[in-house]
């Protein structure tokens, strides 16, 4: 009896015991330079010939017009002519983007959660119990590094080349889950309905929070779909929501790629939670899965590079984006193929805590992860190989 106790001792320490402890990486790097929004693709691509927007846009980028030019002239997403266009599905996620710019939030609702903040003496985590009941899978609290905050507005001609500023001192960043069986139809039209649905929620919770702290007499400010003043994964990260993954998105605990992300930046004082480790970065090394299946061929399969002073693995957003219109979806591939992104459970959850405290274990996990869902995303009635050709 005792060999047998004592070996399962052993197993269960084999599997649990911190080795990786003592190597962590937790190199934290900040942009050297701001980036300006209107050098993000959709505001890029949000530029119309013919008016004073894309004249000084392209005036001052003029090597990407020739190939924004050839973007525009796809088939538009949320309109016919993509591969995977269905228009009963694209009109519910057409309905859910226009919501979006039609919230509005209850006034007794904010009035009642504004004294329950205000009352709270660990206002903290009144914060965070009010966004968990809102809907958000996971909440974070970290402080406002300006080095993400852009420098420029760009997604709209109205608001195209107005200074960002942001004095708020801290964010509150916070988690919405996207449906499991909904990514496995990557890259389908039901990815990018739950896309929206989730970018809807994701900005409902961040509204109502934003009309919550000022009722209770704070500066606050939300960040949704369209509407980001700052660059969200490497907060998401700061705050201890996960890591950034070889795909270049956030790699949350329990959720992987499956998540979308909103934010309240605010000037309440809360406690600032501890970055993650997940042990992402170094199973990305030798996973590689999202690169070796992007139907683009946008994401590599070499190592990090230093990006603006930040280490990372890049993307090519321009091929990325292509696809997107090619396909008439936001594809969601490298999302849905993620070990990480599997369902949170009991079993999955065991592997990710495996996985973020043995080195050894992570080639196994991943030898297992192949045997079970394979090497290969599987996309019915096309190439992947030949979309990235086209």
């Amino acid at each position: 009896m005792w060999p047998f106790i004592i070996i399962l001792i052993l197993a269960v320490l084999a599997f649990f015991f911190p080795l990786d402890a003592f190597r962590r990486r937790r190199i934290w790097g900040i942009p050297r330079e701001r980036f300006d929004e209107r050098d993000v693709m959709f505001a890029r691509i949000a530029r119309q010939p013919g008016t004073p927007e894309y004249e000084d846009y392209y005036t001052r980028r003029p090597v990407l017009k020739d190939l924004d030019d050839k973007l525009r002239a796809m088939p538009p997403l949320l309109n016919p002519g993509g591969l995977y266009y269905d228009e009963r599905i694209i009109a519910d996620a057409n309905q859910w983007f226009n919501n979006i710019e039609k919230l509005s939030v209850d006034v007794s609702e904010a009035a009642t959660w504004a004294t329950y903040i205000d009352e709270a003496r660990d206002k903290t985590n009144a914060v965070k119990h009010l966004v968990r009941s809102l809907g958000a899978v996971a909440v974070g609290v970290t402080a406002l590094e300006q080095g993400f905050v852009y420098t420029f507005k760009g997604r709209f001609d109205e608001e195209y080349g107005n200074p960002i500023s942001l004095d708020h001192l801290n964010i509150i960043v916070f988690l919405v889950e996207m449906d499991y069986d909904a990514m496995h139809q990557a890259p389908r039209s039901e990815v990018l309905r739950e896309s929206a649905k989730q970018y809807y929620r994701a900005a409902k919770i961040s509204k109502i929070v934003e009309a919550i702290l000022q009722r209770a007499g704070y500066k606050a400010k939300a960040h949704f779909d369209a509407h980001y003043d700052l660059i969200l994964p490497p907060l998401a990260v700061a705050a201890g929501l996960g890591e950034l993954g070889r795909n270049n998105i956030l790699v949350a605990d329990r959720f992987g790629s499956r998540v979308r992300i909103g934010a309240v930046t605010t000037d309440l004082e809360m406690k600032f939670d501890v970055r993650a480790y997940l042990g992402v970065k170094e199973f990305c090394e030798i996973c590689k899965k999202c690169a070796e299946n992007c139907p683009s061929g946008a994401l590599k399969t070499g190592e990090p590079s230093d990006i603006r002073g930040v280490e990372k693995w890049p993307t090519r957003v321009g091929q990325c984006y292509r696809f997107w219109r090619i396909a008439g979806t936001d594809c969601g591939v490298c999302m849905a193929i993620c070990p990480f992104s599997h369902r949170n459970n009991w079993f999955h959850n065991t592997i990710r805590q495996c996985i973020r405290l043995n080195p050894w274990i992570r080639r196994i996990a991943l030898k297992g992860d192949d045997l079970i869902y394979g090497r290969k995303w599987k996309i019915s009635g096309i190439n992947p190989n030949q979309l990235s050709k086209q």
